[in-house]
């Protein structure tokens, strides 16, 4: 009998991928690292069907929500980075565009809606080469945030209140950055 039940995700699993793939996602045959024609790049080969796995980063989509010069963020009630400070963003789903994925994630994170608009930049980070994220500067809808179990904490920071050293990604730091160096021109 199978467990049904809902799971969250077990980050230091997923990024054991594409590391520790084994077995083929298609027939189950056993996966062999060959080089793959016409680049010559070395990739997982299923020995029995002939699937090549090329393993691709994952697409993850945020939303800087801005309102009167300060920033929304969150401190994070999961893993990765439990503790730590970062806007509202998450995994795009397959056939889901961007920034539908960006309002989306304010919504389950925060409880708010958000009008998405200009997006602000994509950012990658070589420590962590799982994912790429196309953040989009938001502004806020008429209820306010709030916490949830993907958030302990919510606020809205001044540039020189951001908690700098208490961050929870590279991407995070990117992402503020640029925001912080916009406002300055934007300012001046």
């Amino acid at each position: 009998m199978s467990d049904d039940r809902p799971v969250h995700a077990d980050h230091r699993v997923q990024h054991r991928y594409p590391a520790d793939v084994r077995f083929c996602a298609l027939c189950g045959g056993e996966m062999r690292p060959r080089e793959v024609l016409p680049d010559r790049k070395r990739f997982k080969v299923c020995a029995r069907c002939g699937f090549v796995d090329f393993p691709s980063p994952k697409l993850v989509a945020g939303c800087l929500v801005v309102e009167r010069g300060n920033v929304l963020l969150l401190k994070r009630g999961i893993e990765p980075a439990l503790g730590r400070w970062t806007f509202p963003g998450g995994y795009v789903d397959l056939g889901e565009h961007p920034k539908d994925a960006a309002v989306r994630e304010v919504a389950e994170e925060v409880y708010m809606g958000v009008r998405a608009g200009d997006l602000l930049g994509v950012y990658f980070a070589p420590s962590n080469p799982i994912a790429v994220i196309v953040v989009y500067l938001a502004e806020p809808g008429s209820n306010p945030p709030s916490v949830s179990d993907e958030a302990t904490e919510v606020g809205y920071y001044e540039a020189s209140a951001i908690p700098w050293d208490d961050l929870a990604f590279d991407t995070t730091r990117q992402a503020l950055s640029d925001w912080v160096a916009r406002e300055r021109s934007r300012g001046s």
